[in-house]
């Protein structure tokens, strides 16, 4: 892995971002995605927290489900956001632009409401609520792909939005809890740095 600054070194890598361990969530996209300055504008909005608030969530199986409503992006994280864009994003499609409130496991099973902050609870959450892993090719429209990475495990979940031309899949992502919301193809991503190995499954709620 490429050195990180000191501020960085005890976050958790995860979801193609740094999530803050052991203090309200909040989220800083990682160096290893952007150059150390873009970084460093960030470490003092790190420090400051996400937000406070959270709802009931549970899962069907009434497993209660840990989140918190994300502070809005300032200006910091849009420029952030739009640096992204520029360097992975060439054949995005934006949705929505720069928002807090919910990062992409709160988009797919939250309803855009909250940020589900521990991705070490989706397994359950996709257990209970009745998913099953398939085949690519047997994924549609309103299907989940997600990304998982050899080491660092899961990284982000998407919604399966089209088939485009040659039968490729085009999914909807929140890439963390202060971006907007941008359709892709399914291996247009953040994580195409040689440090991720990263693996697509895809799940379906269908019988």
């Amino acid at each position: 892995m490429k050195v990180v600054s000191p501020a960085l070194r005890n976050l958790s890598h995860r979801l193609g971002l740094y999530q803050v361990t052991n203090r309200p969530y909040t989220t800083i996209l990682v160096e290893v995605l952007l150059n150390r300055e873009e970084c460093a504008m960030f470490e003092e909005e790190m420090l400051i927290g996400g937000g406070d608030r959270s709802i009931a969530l549970e899962t069907r199986c009434r497993r209660p489900i840990r989140n918190v409503i994300e502070r809005d992006p300032g200006e910091r994280e849009r420029r952030v956001y739009e640096r992204v864009r520029e360097r992975f994003g060439k054949h995005w499609i934006n949705r929505k632009p720069a928002c807090g409130v919910y990062n992409c496991y709160g988009m797919v099973f939250a309803s855009r409401r909250t940020t589900i902050e521990d991705d070490t609870q989706i397994p359950d959450v996709l257990g209970d609520d009745g998913y099953r892993e398939i085949g690519e090719d047997e994924a549609v429209v309103g299907d989940l792909v997600l990304y998982q990475d050899q080491r660092m495990g899961m990284l982000h979940v998407a919604r399966i939005t089209r088939r485009g031309d040659l039968k490729v899949l085009y999914a909807l992502s929140k890439w963390d809890s202060t971006s907007g919301e941008d359709e892709h193809h399914i291996r247009h991503h953040c994580w195409i740095d040689p440090d991720f190995q990263v693996e697509l499954q895809f799940w379906t709620d269908r019988p």
